[in-house]
């Protein structure tokens, strides 16, 4: 037990906003905190991968990716495509034939604490990979992302109540280890470009993540909206009608700010800009 003011004290960096990516989501007092749950939420490729992988590539903090949707070609040629600008296919192609060695030298350079893993049935082994993640670098990973929740509960009878025990654990394994944990989870399939709202959320886990952000994705128009629709720290949106607006090109992995250019495609030259503060 602990005074208020001990707790200030002895507090480490629990609550420390991770580096910001995107500051028009950080305006809104959407920030991605150590020791805190968030979770984005979409339909199925609606772009909850694009975020995620673009938070995980630009935010430059030793990190720990579990991406048990896709597989070890998707996942590198993705992560570089984000770095390169370049197009995703191309890079694939590119790997495929041979020719990665540059990919993987940028990889090298620019993520050098990032891991990833592709196979964790259950809380438990996300937690071995956290321990073995440490043994080797010396210190925990700063953020966890788990791409996505479906892929450990899926085979159980009682899915949604799995869901919602699996929120809980890694709520409190990033308490515990003073974490960011970043969980992608799927909504209702809705037929809609816009964020759903909070109450379309499967299995309605909302009660133990900190921030949820509900992804809708325009293909006509890049558009690339995420409404806040839980934040204990800021405005929350939970109807989903306020939503903080992107611009995207999925072939490139490309996820900005409105209000800088959308570079063209040319090979190695184009990176993205740093935010201010």
């Amino acid at each position: 037990m602990l005074s208020v003011a001990q707790a200030m004290q002895r507090r480490g960096s629990a609550g420390v906003p991770l580096p910001v990516v995107y500051p028009s989501l950080a305006a809104r007092g959407a920030n991605i905190c150590r020791s805190q749950l968030t979770l984005i939420v979409a339909p199925p490729a609606a772009g909850k991968s694009m975020l995620s992988m673009n938070l995980l590539a630009r935010m430059n903090v030793p990190a720990l990716a579990f991406l048990l949707d896709t597989n070890e070609l998707t996942a590198s040629a993705r992560f570089a495509a984000i770095l390169t600008g370049e197009s995703f296919t191309r890079v694939k192609t590119a790997i495929i034939d041979g020719g990665g060695d540059t990919y993987r030298q940028r990889l090298l350079r620019d993520m050098p604490n990032v891991q990833a893993s592709f196979h964790a049935p259950s809380a438990d082994d996300v937690a071995l990979e956290m321990e073995a993640y440490e043994q080797r670098f010396g210190l925990p990973p700063e953020v966890v992302l788990v791409d996505n929740l479906g892929n450990q509960t899926s085979q159980f009878g009682d899915e949604w109540a799995v869901l919602k025990a699996l929120t809980l654990e890694y709520d409190q394994l990033a308490r515990s280890t003073q974490a960011a944990f970043i969980c992608c989870h799927h909504t209702t399939d809705l037929e809609s470009a816009e964020p759903a709202q909070r109450t379309k959320i499967l299995g309605k886990i909302s009660q133990y993540a900190r921030l949820i952000l509900s992804v809708g994705f325009n293909a006509e128009t890049g558009e690339f909206k995420i409404a806040i629709v839980k934040n204990t720290e800021g405005r929350t949106d939970a109807a989903a009608e306020h939503p903080v607006i992107l611009h995207a090109d999925p072939a490139r992995m490309l996820l900005v700010e409105p209000q800088l250019p959308m570079p063209e495609m040319q090979q190695g030259a184009w990176n993205f800009p740093v935010p201010a503060g």
